[in-house]
């Protein structure tokens, strides 16, 4: 679940899809299945990776056709993407986008399972019809605040945020003000500039002047 959507958004996305590729070729190469291979069926596989797929569910919008709210993205040719015939280079790792706004305002009641989850997910158990479903009636069930343990909340709560996601939203906003004050600075100097050449002093004396504190 992805709260914000922040400047390093895709670096983190990469980053832990590389993470989940990793963990999932050390787990490969140690499973039953690898070891019970040949020695040459080992050495021929050496460098497969075994398929990586992270699901990300964000409460900003991110895609940026307002006409879908799923989107699958890859690794692709950009020279097939410039012709208009891409298709994915591998499909070994890929990211299932979804834009949980996009979805609020598409897909209107509960019709099918998905809807049903990614309902639960954006707006809550209040908003999603009683349902006889085992597998839905326990979700249900398990989300009601009322049986929680209190301590179990608290933990909870404690770990809702990701206090990396909301440092780098900080350390961005910070960054962006200091940016325009270094603007500001620089618009008022080059006006102040442009006066004194207006009355004929010199670029040597301008100079020293603006560098005066």
């Amino acid at each position: 679940m992805q709260n914000k959507v922040h400047s390093f958004f895709y670096d983190r996305m990469q980053l832990y899809n590389s993470y989940l590729t990793l963990r999932g070729k050390y787990e490969f190469n140690r499973s039953p299945y690898f070891l019970g291979l040949s020695d040459e069926e080992r050495k021929y596989r050496y460098y497969e990776l075994p398929e990586t797929v992270s699901i990300w569910l964000c409460n900003e919008s991110i895609l940026k056709s307002k006409d879908i709210y799923k989107d699958v993205w890859s690794t692709y040719s950009e020279h097939d993407v410039e012709s208009g015939s891409a298709l994915p280079i591998s499909r070994k790792n890929r990211y299932i986008i979804v834009d949980l706004p996009n979805f609020v305002k598409l897909r209107k009641g509960v019709k099918t399972r998905e809807d049903f989850w990614l309902r639960l997910i954006s707006r809550g158990p209040l908003q999603v019809p009683e349902t006889v479903d085992p597998i839905f009636a326990n979700a249900l069930d398990r989300l009601r605040v009322s049986r929680m343990n209190p301590e179990l909340l608290k933990a909870l709560e404690a770990n809702m945020f990701d206090h990396h996601e909301y440092e780098a939203l900080e350390a961005e906003a910070f960054l962006k003000g200091a940016e325009q004050e270094r603007e500001k600075n620089d618009a008022l100097t080059t006006k102040r500039a442009d006066y004194l050449r207006s009355q004929n002093v010199p670029d040597s004396v301008i100079s020293t002047m603006l560098s005066l504190k």
